[in-house]
């Protein structure tokens, strides 16, 4: 479970070939890439959640907002790079005798009911990974996964990405 997550957007070194963008940077908005290229600065961001949580959702909307927050829409995107910080086990952190410090600004019941849908939700995880352990990978898979570019059902069958 974490409470912390960071982002990291690398951009292309094309943004900058682009004869009307070349002029639009500083110096400072130009750093190299490990190649010794000339990049545009890769945006950096963190976000913090108010409880410790290992909700998929949760932290999806997260890294959504994070990602509308710092993104430089004008420019191509080469790399991204999600991050987990302050993360320990959910079991070690529920043993260990915790303490919280109230804040009269969280309403505690919507924080009650959050937990409870992120229990549901983690039951509902668990459920689908015995299933797919059970009947196979190719048990339960998404409507998007029948689309005729899904490529799920395919790499299912492979071992580590390649043909077997």
């Amino acid at each position: 479970i974490t409470s912390k997550l960071v982002l990291e957007i690398g951009y292309d070194v094309c943004n900058l070939s682009k004869s009307n963008l070349n002029d639009f940077y500083d110096v400072e908005e130009i750093q190299l890439d490990h190649y010794g290229r000339k990049v545009p600065k890769s945006a950096h961001g963190t976000i913090n959640i108010d409880h410790k949580t290992s909700s998929t959702k949760i932290l999806t909307e997260k890294f959504v907002e994070l990602y509308d927050e710092i993104i430089n829409r004008e420019l191509y995107v080469r790399r991204v790079t999600l991050s987990a910080c302050e993360v320990v086990n959910e079991d070690d952190y529920k043993n260990i005798l915790t303490y919280e410090q109230m804040n009269m600004f969280i309403n505690y019941n919507v924080l009650d009911k959050q937990r409870q849908k992120e229990m549901a939700e983690k039951s509902l995880q668990k459920a689908v990974l015995n299933i797919k352990a059970r009947y196979g990978k190719n048990a339960i898979l998404k409507g998007m996964n029948f689309e005729k570019s899904g490529t799920t059902i395919e790499r299912n069958g492979q071992i580590g990405g390649h043909r077997s």
